[in-house]
């Protein structure tokens, strides 16, 4: 399988997880087998309700638009640049504020912070006693394996991570997931368990237990939709690892995820994007061709198989 052919099949599997798991965002696994008896898996079945109203059918949420501007972000620079990546994704939070978690806006509006967000959000998670693992900064790990390899891997999705997140469990789940993205992405095969929790324990251990899940485990074991945990980044990390585990088709990667609700699309875009990467654009469900603004993943697909090409 070619280059393109996989980070194509990695941007559209990331939004068409992302756009078709929106249906079954915030909802329990009860509360989604009333509403969608026959289970969700086309845009036109999901209810437009006060939520997935803000959206037109087919169109991703701001976990794509992050992901897409934090690519093209690294594209124009032609690496990581802490004060770059900052700027634009707060440009990218200005512009697509929906649902976006209140600790990011406080965080960004601290003075400074785009000069040296690092550090100010260190600060800030001091000052303000920030607890939450959320995983609103999960899917920057996903960024850094696409777009760097070897012993940068790490080393950038810590840094993105850590702009806005100064958290341990934040660092270590990016970073499981930026190794599972890069190695799928080059060999076409998933990392190791051993490689994996490995990252668990340099970083922060409290992790482990839920790679084990993705490994050894059901999701239902997960609770994705336990309404006072479900955007946790443990929970997020083991989600979208799960299929990669247990999955042999590009379409169940996405449907398992999104059928157990709870922040089930950034959920679902993570094992999209995996299932893109391991089987190609091709093998991904044919709703992909209903997404709306498709031309943007075209055109970063090709400069992105370009960039990495260079790489090699």
């Amino acid at each position: 399988m070619t280059t393109m052919e996989r980070i194509k099949g990695a941007l559209y599997g990331f939004a068409l997880g992302d756009a078709l798991g929106l249906g079954t965002e915030f909802m329990t696994r009860d509360e989604i087998k009333a509403q969608y008896p026959d289970n969700l898996r086309s845009f036109d079945g999901y209810v437009r309700d006060s939520h997935r109203g803000q959206w037109k059918r087919g169109q991703w949420t701001n976990d794509t638009e992050l992901v897409l501007d934090q690519i093209r972000s690294i594209l124009r620079v032609g690496e990581l640049d802490e004060n770059e990546f900052a700027r634009d994704f707060k440009d990218t939070v200005r512009r697509f504020s929906v649902d976006v978690h209140p600790v990011l806006n406080t965080i960004m509006s601290t003075p400074g912070w785009e000069e040296n967000p690092v550090e100010c959000s260190r600060e800030k998670w001091r000052v303000m006693g920030f607890c939450p693992c959320n995983n609103e900064a999960l899917h920057r790990g996903l960024v850094a394996g696409l777009t760097t390899t070897g012993k940068e891997i790490f080393d950038w999705a810590r840094r993105m991570v850590l702009t806005t997140h100064s958290d341990s469990r934040c660092v270590a789940t990016a970073a499981i997931l930026a190794i599972m993205a890069n190695r799928l992405l080059y060999t076409g095969e998933p990392a190791s368990y051993d490689d994996l929790v490995s990252i668990c324990y340099s970083v922060d251990g409290r992790a482990a237990s839920y790679l084990d899940i993705a490994v050894n485990g059901t999701l239902e074991d997960l609770d994705l939709d336990d309404e006072d945990t479900l955007a946790a980044a443990c929970k997020g990390m083991a989600a979208g690892l799960w299929p990669v585990f247990h999955c042999d088709n590009a379409a169940d990667y996405i449907y398992t995820v999104m059928d157990q609700g709870g922040d089930a699309d950034s959920n679902a875009a993570i094992s999209g994007m995996f299932a893109g990467l391991r089987y190609g654009y091709d093998a991904l469900p044919p709703q992909k061709e209903e997404l709306v603004g498709k031309e943007q993943l075209d055109e970063l697909a090709a400069e992105l198989t370009e960039y990495i090409d260079g790489k090699r």
